[in-house]
């Protein structure tokens, strides 16, 4: 990979260990990658808000690093916002959670103060999958960024028209460059996939969307797609979408003529070249998704989860009202943000929600929980991604999953039966 002398020094070690030690992970994974250089950040970073931020062990940054960094009063080159933590724990609402050792307040605390030298390195605490909905700042089009995250990685390239791999890192963030490869440079964005929805009926509700982006991504594995007759996406249904395209599938960037940036017609999305394959997505591809995501045979519910993507201040309006007045037959959590949970905290929802006997917390997902879990095998979701990780996580507990709307859903934590059916 080619360097400029600027980053050759660095490498060298002229700015420090730490820095040297960085590049070397950025020139290993830009070599892997068959990137032919760096390109300077210019937009945002994401990283999981938590320690020893690296995916790999050969190059992971150490806790002592980290605190020497931000004690020298180091800090991240560019603006950098934090996933949830990894491994995952309760930021918000966890004293209630019944499961050790996030309900523990040391726990809690020594949690809580791993992150600080990231914080005070420059990491917003937005601690959320979609952290992009809370960050208050948004790379513009055409910038360089690197994130990570399922349901970020579309919205980013797709929503935004700015530009990023599946990266986000420690890395990244303390360096300002990230490898010049796959969806950084011009003609890897174009799409070469026309994807045609075919339904008989139109793509309107949350679960709509849901089920058409796992049935896309199924077909489509990490291909670049121009979407055409899939209608208006609200915003949580473009998050919906996003995170199943990247879980039936690897969708990490779309077109849809006159809503993604760059491309203002059919013909901009493929760059006036024709497209390379064609397929359709009908409503049996989306009944065939519905029933593979429902595989349980107990219709009597332990445990409901919403929340996956982190819920919205929408979405928490809307469950707290389906639940007001009510009490929940079994357990029901409700995850979002820890901006969001404010919110919800000053608007009187999280004392609506927790009045039914349901909870409302922020940070992280169930599965994603260390230690004890709650001890229950039959769930239900509304969440193809959430569904689909229970699974492996939970194992080698053998789960028993229903999906379905959050009406759905909130009906079956008020009466403890899963009523939902395909419509």
């Amino acid at each position: 990979m080619r360097l400029t002398d600027e980053e050759k020094r660095i490498l060298d070690g002229e700015q420090g260990y730490l820095a040297s030690k960085c590049m070397k992970f950025l020139v290993a994974y830009g070599e892997a990658a068959d990137a032919e250089c760096l390109v300077d950040i210019d937009g945002t970073v994401d990283l999981h808000g938590s320690r020893n931020p690296c995916w790999t062990d050969d190059f992971r940054i150490t806790d002592d690093e980290i605190f020497e960094a931000a004690r020298r009063g180091e800090k991240f080159k560019v603006p950098t916002f934090a996933n949830k933590p990894t491994p995952g724990f309760i930021v918000d609402g966890y004293e209630h959670c019944c499961t050790w050792p996030d309900n523990d307040p040391d726990y809690h605390k020594k949690r809580m103060d791993y992150m600080k030298p990231l914080i005070q390195m420059g990491m917003v605490p937005t601690l959320s999958c979609n952290y992009y909905l809370t960050s208050t700042y948004w790379p513009t089009a055409g910038t360089h960024c690197s994130w990570g995250e399922s349901s970020a990685i579309p919205w980013c390239n797709a929503n935004l028209g700015a530009r990023t791999n599946f990266d986000g890192g420690f890395q990244m963030a303390y360096l300002g460059k990230v490898p010049c490869y796959d969806l950084h440079l011009d003609e890897k964005r174009k799409a070469t996939v026309l994807c045609t929805y075919a339904g008989d009926q139109p793509l309107t509700t949350d679960m709509d969307y849901d089920l058409f982006g796992w049935a896309a991504g199924e077909k489509l594995g990490n291909k670049v797609p121009a979407f055409i007759n899939i209608g208006k996406p609200t915003l949580s249904q473009f998050v919906k979408m996003n995170s199943s395209l990247n879980t039936g599938g690897q969708v990490r960037m779309y077109h849809i003529p006159g809503v993604t940036p760059e491309a203002a017609t059919l013909e901009d999305a493929f760059h006036g070249e024709k497209p390379q394959e064609e397929i359709e997505i009908t409503r049996d591809d989306l009944e065939k998704t519905y029933h593979m995501l429902n595989y349980a045979t107990d219709r009597h519910i332990d445990m409901v989860f919403l929340g996956c993507p982190h819920y919205n201040i929408v979405e928490i309006q809307k469950a707290a009202r389906l639940l007001e007045g009510r009490r929940c037959m079994a357990e029901l959590w409700i995850m979002t943000s820890p901006g969001v949970y404010d919110m919800a905290v000053k608007m009187g929802l999280r004392d609506t929600i927790e009045k039914t006997g349901a909870k409302l917390m922020s940070g992280t997902c169930m599965d994603e929980l260390r230690g004890q879990l709650p001890p229950y095998t039959v769930f239900a979701m509304d969440a193809s991604k959430q569904n689909y990780y229970s699974t492996g996580h939970l194992y080698p507990r053998k789960t028993q999953c229903w999906y379905g709307s959050m009406e759905d859903c909130i009906d079956a934590a008020l009466t403890g039966y899963w009523h939902g059916e395909w419509r």
